[in-house]
């Protein structure tokens, strides 16, 4: 943290590099973004501007693309705590990773 009340970064993992590549480029439209290949998931890492609505607005983004991807719900975490996103209903016939075939 740079000293300030709000946090530089936001990390979203999900489950998905294609699922975290779109959510990763459209967050890349007005944030520095970084998209991470994990073991069984992806992790995307947010850098947020000095605006304070910076991470409200990201979060209302996420949750937008969370339902529009049939998720159902994404963890993130902030300044080191872990947090679950929901929204929407999950797309049970969506074709499953392949870490979790």
């Amino acid at each position: 943290m740079n000293g300030s009340l709000f946090t530089d970064q936001i990390e979203f993992e999900v489950p998905t590099f294609a699922a975290a590549r779109r959510f990763g480029g459209r967050l890349s439209l007005a944030w520095t973004t970084t998209v991470e290949q994990l073991e069984e998931s992806t992790l995307i890492i947010v850098e947020l501007n000095a605006r304070p609505q910076s991470f409200a607005r990201v979060l209302r983004l996420a949750e937008e693309w969370v339902q529009e991807e049939a998720l159902g719900a994404i963890r993130f975490s902030v300044d080191g705590r872990t947090y679950i996103l929901e929204a929407g209903e999950v797309d049970w016939l969506a074709e499953l990773p392949a870490a979790a075939a």
